[in-house]
């Protein structure tokens, strides 16, 4: 009767795994999971809390991951051109205008992709290339590979078995904190859209004190200031505004709500209520709900095989 045995692909697993989790910070936790339904684990982030690093503490925030390894993995280079904004339209391309970006190509079922797809784009879903050889692991963002790369390039992709995705060389998973900006970003997404939403209710509601919804309640100036002054605090509530320097809009937005604070604080007089609610409205509110439209024109397209990507998210040299 012959004896137990492993697979190479079970060797190759057990590798990618821990490769995973030596590149990751120590204090990050990766929760496999059982049955390969196109998720294999999700990494929770944990920050220390003290300075000898002997408590950690859950930041609320996580991502999901298809973990592959490959011990012959091609790397080459990808041309990517200039185009228009491919949520607005159909793909357009200046073929004169291009960079060419090295890349590791891998093959991913349908099957997997449309699982990501289904799942939406507020939950991110990370491909984790593992060599295992090099023992080196790049990552890049499903979800928005799906929307920014795969459709605008192959609208009916969903017909065919597999698709060849090319990740950057430079989406390479180290230890160290300029590495860790884009998987912190990815941690932070689900919160992100949370503050998006409210932002924009808030916004629809300081609209309603200048009359310009179709919908009106009377509300007495006393009551307005102190609506706006709990929507700061609300907002700032959020836990969106720490680990953004890397965005400076994220910052601007803080600033300006620490502002707005401390002029309510130095209070607000009767004769200049229109021009604070326009203030409100028209400055303060209006970068606020925009960041969401940056958000998925830039920031989406962050870390992709994308020339727009290489001028907004290249890591520090």
């Amino acid at each position: 009767m012959p004896k137990k045995r492993r697979s190479i692909s079970q060797v190759k697993e057990d590798i990618s795994i821990r490769v995973l989790r030596e590149k990751l910070p120590r204090e990050w936790v990766v929760h496999s999971y059982g049955a390969d339904y196109g998720i294999d684990c999700v990494v929770e982030l944990f920050d220390f809390i003290d300075d000898s690093e002997s408590i950690a503490e859950t930041l609320g925030e996580n991502f999901f991951v298809q973990l592959k390894s490959s011990d012959c993995i091609e790397y080459c280079t990808r041309k990517a051109y200039a185009r228009g904004n491919v949520t607005k339209g159909n793909l357009t391309e200046n073929k004169s205008d291009f960079v060419e970006i090295p890349v590791a190509k891998f093959k991913l079922d349908i099957s997997d992709i449309l699982t990501v797809q289904s799942i939406g784009i507020a939950i991110p879903v990370l491909l984790i290339l593992v060599d295992t050889n090099t023992e080196k692991a790049f990552f890049i963002c499903l979800n928005d590979y799906i929307d920014k790369v795969l459709i605008p390039e192959d609208p009916s992709y969903s017909k065919k078995d597999s698709k060849t995705i090319y990740i950057p060389l430079e989406n390479e998973i180290l230890d160290d904190e300029d590495a860790l900006v884009p998987l912190r970003a990815y941690g932070k997404r689900s919160k992100m859209y949370g503050a998006f939403s409210l932002f924009n209710y808030q916004l629809k509601e300081i609209n309603r004190l200048q009359g310009k919804t179709a919908v009106q309640f009377p509300v007495s100036f006393d009551e307005a200031i102190e609506m706006i002054n709990n929507f700061i605090v609300i907002a700032l509530r959020q836990d969106i505004w720490s680990g953004h320097e890397f965005w400076k809009p994220m910052i601007w937005s803080q600033k300006e709500l620490l502002q707005l604070q401390i002029d309510i604080d130095k209070e607000v007089k009767p004769e200049h209520y229109e021009h604070f609610l326009s203030y409100c409205s028209e400055v303060v509110w209006h970068k606020l709900t925009n960041l969401s439209n940056m958000y998925e024109e830039l920031v989406r397209e962050w870390f992709m095989p994308t020339l727009l990507a290489t001028l907004t998210s290249a890591r520090p040299k």
